[in-house]
């Protein structure tokens, strides 16, 4: 039986194309804050929170799948959604020129797209 899946994000490209987007109205910081709470409920990720290279944690926008888990939290999965939180607290994005924004935009649609295998194919 497949669980339940929610994609956060703060991305307008990956809301345009997954209905089941869970829309975070913040930076990538609050997206990995609602994940690491997910997290904490007994929810895992289906991919790594910081996907990509570590240029990245400057990305502006964040998308962020989880899977149904089981009843209790994961040790491994805490500390990853924490370690996450962390690093984009810290590290994250500075202003990022308007004319940037499209291209950061595509690169975390990209990472959502073969971590899921594309839209609506959840």
């Amino acid at each position: 039986m497949k669980g339940e899946r929610v994609i956060l994000s703060n991305n307008p490209m990956v809301r345009e194309g997954w209905q089941s987007c869970r829309w975070v109205d913040g930076d990538a910081a609050e997206v990995a804050r609602q994940a690491r709470d997910l997290v904490h409920r007994g929810w895992r990720f289906h991919c790594h929170p910081l996907a990509g290279s570590i240029r990245l944690l400057r990305n502006p926008f964040r998308t962020m799948i989880l899977d149904q888990g089981g009843a209790s939290a994961s040790p491994e999965q805490v500390a990853m959604a924490e370690e996450a939180l962390r690093r984009l607290r810290t590290e994250g994005c500075p202003d990022v020129p308007e004319a940037d924004g499209d291209d950061y935009a595509l690169i975390d649609l990209d990472l959502a797209w073969r971590a899921l295998g594309g839209p609506d194919s959840e």
